[in-house]
Order: structure tokens, then sequence, then C-alpha cells
């Protein structure tokens, strides 16, 4: 291989990363290494359009006063993603405010950010933000176009489509990018051969076998679990209500929260406070299909008057375990606790396949023109 076809290969993988990134950030409603703004409230630090370098927060090393953060917004602009600058931490939470505002988030009804909902924090060197410039603007000609061929052809209108098969198209292409990476090379070299016979590797089989059973199991665990931010207001002793919203400043509520299985199997579904001034009771429950169990919820109010949130995480697993022993997993980590769960659930279907046709090689012939 010469250093011009390792230079195209880097260069194609480069753009299909940046592809991939983008689209995969907007399906999972969060940026994912590479974000963008879509709105003028960071200007000019981010013109409307410009895109940045998304770090999680747990590689970002903490959020401090002066950071650029894209988190889950609660009220604001109707709730959803937002980037703007950190300018002061306090007990309750961040205070955030964007460069061309003249006033905080907090100011315009949006509670103090917790950690939990912060989702990327904007990459800075020399305190100043590195800017990809028109990265956003790029990725909405894109959208726009697939929305307006599916509307044309009646598949679907609205964002939710057009994302979707913006996502699915682009993935698609991605694929075939790197499938043309790898192969490229073996088909220069096979292309004047009328016919050849392959082998796939037995191991192979199994791998591929395992990959196939364990991901709708992790997707059935994966997809319901996650956290879940509350917003109330903080009130002073004086102000009766009946409002489930309201807690006296200072003091506490209790909040019945229920859970339901929808699913054919039985699951065990563990609730954990995810921000201070929240407490679980009975957090760990066994779920049969169909039932539902109840789950108390203790809210304690600041001291101060006003908009405040807790949060809280959910974690579903398949009961296809001991509950001791998911307990103990869980404690290690949620995705320790899902993996072993999957490979427990796949391991007696692998097992008669190898009973039945161990590790032998599957021979494949392929014909080329």
């Amino acid at each position: 291989m010469d250093t011009l076809s390792v230079i195209q290969k880097s260069i194609t993988a480069f753009l299909v990363l940046i592809a991939v990134a983008l689209v995969a950030g907007q399906l999972l409603g969060q940026p994912l290494l590479l974000g963008y703004v879509a709105t003028g409230s960071m200007d000019p630090t981010l013109a409307v359009g410009d895109g940045f370098v998304a770090i999680p927060p747990f590689l970002a090393g903490g959020v401090s006063a002066g950071d650029v953060i894209t988190y889950e917004a609660q009220s604001l602009d109707g709730g959803g993603p937002t980037t703007h600058r950190v300018i002061e931490t306090t007990s309750e939470g961040y205070v955030t405010q964007g460069d061309a505002n003249s006033f905080t988030d907090q100011a315009a009804g949006e509670p103090p950010v917790n950690d939990v909902q912060v989702l990327a924090v904007a990459l800075q060197i020399n305190g100043e933000v590195v800017v990809i410039p028109s990265l956003g603007s790029a990725a909405a000609v894109v959208q726009n176009g697939v929305r307006s061929v599916t509307g044309a052809i009646g598949v679907g209108s609205g964002a939710q489509i057009g994302v979707m098969t913006t996502g699915f198209g682009v993935v698609l292409i991605a694929f075939t990018l790197l499938y043309g990476f790898f192969t490229s090379d073996s088909r220069r070299q096979t292309e004047r051969s009328t016919s050849r016979s392959g082998v796939v590797s037995g191991r192979l089989v199994v791998a591929g076998l395992i990959l196939v059973l364990i991901l709708p199991i992790m997707t059935s665990m994966v997809l319901p679990s996650g956290t879940t931010t509350a917003n109330f207001l903080s009130t002073s002793p004086s102000i009766a209500s009946d409002n489930s919203a309201r807690v006296t400043a200072g003091g506490s509520m209790n909040i019945s929260y229920t859970v339901e299985n929808s699913q054919y199997l039985p699951k065990v579904v563990v609730i954990e406070p995810a921000s201070s001034g929240l407490a679980v009771t009975n957090g760990t429950a066994v779920v049969s299909h169909g039932d539902s169990k109840q789950v108390q919820l203790t809210v304690t109010a600041p001291d101060e008057t006003g908009a405040f949130s807790r949060s809280y995480s959910e974690t579903h697993y398949l009961y296809g375990l001991p509950l001791p022993v998911i307990r103990l997993l869980h404690a290690i980590h949620p995705v320790v606790a899902m993996l072993t769960i999957s490979l427990s659930a796949t391991l007696p279907v692998v097992a008669v396949y190898l009973f039945f046709f161990g590790l032998r090689p599957i021979s494949v012939r392929q014909t080329h023109r």
C-alpha cells in the first residue's frame, strides 16, 4: 500500500467519523464528539451554525465558571439541549448565560443546572472555544434536502422524519465507505479470477452469533434506562399550596413514583438519586410483565425560595440473574451488570450451536466477473 493510498483512506475514515458523530449526536439528542449551535445566543463566540468539539463531562475534568457547556434545559425555549456559558457555580447548580444575552438562563425561569444535565463541555484552548465554522450550516443543508425529498414522495414530514432519514442515509454511506476501505485491496487482488472458495472461521461465526443475540438484549435494558430531572418551586412557609411542584423552603415532600413493565419478561428496576436533595426509599423493584411497583422519592427544597430541580436515575435489567447478583454487579457499574445479564442469556444458545456444529469453518463460494 503506497503513501497516497494511506492518506486517502485516512481522510475517508476521518470524514466518516465526523458524519457518524454528527448523526449519532442528533439521534441521541446530545453532541457526540462534535456539536453546533442553531441560534445566536452565543454570538460572537459561536455564530449561528458554528460547530465546536464536544468533550464528555467525565473527560473534561469537571465544570467550572467560564466553561461553555451543552446541557439539557428543562424550561428554557421549551426545553432540550442548550449551549451556554457557565458564569457561576452555586450549591444548587450552575448559573448559565448565552454570551449574547443580557440575562441569565435562571432569570428566564430555568433552574440551576445540575451535573447530570450536562451533556458536553466545549473544548477551549487558552480560554478560547475551538470553533469549526459553518459545521452546523452544512448539516442543516443536508437535513433540509432530505426532508424535501421525503415530503415530496409522501414518506412523512416533520423534523423527526428528516433527522432519522438523514441519520440512516449517512450511516449507510459511512458503512459503504468503510466496507470499501477494508476490502479495496482484496478486490484488486482477485478481480481477474473467475471464482474462488472462501472460508469463514468458525470462531468468527460464533462471535457474530453472540453479537446478534446480545444487541437486542442490551437494547431492551439501555433504552428505558436514564436520568430524569424534575422541576420544583421552593416557596415561603406562609404560602399554602396543594401543587405537587411546590415545596416549602428548607422542607421536604414525598412523591410516589410508579415503575411499570410493558415487556414480556420480568425485570429489575433500580432507582437512585442523581442529585443532592433527593432520597429514595425501596429503590430496587422487581416488576413482572404487566405489573407495576411504587417507589417513594423524598424531595428536599433549598432554604432559599425560587425554582430548583432534582434528578434521579432509573436503570432497567432483565431478571436473568439472582437479585443479589444483579445488585452486586450494579454496584460495580450498570454496564457491567447489563453485559453479564446479556451474556448469561446468550450462552445457552451458543452452547447449543457449538454442540451441533462446533467450530468448523464455513465454506463460502464467491464469483467475480
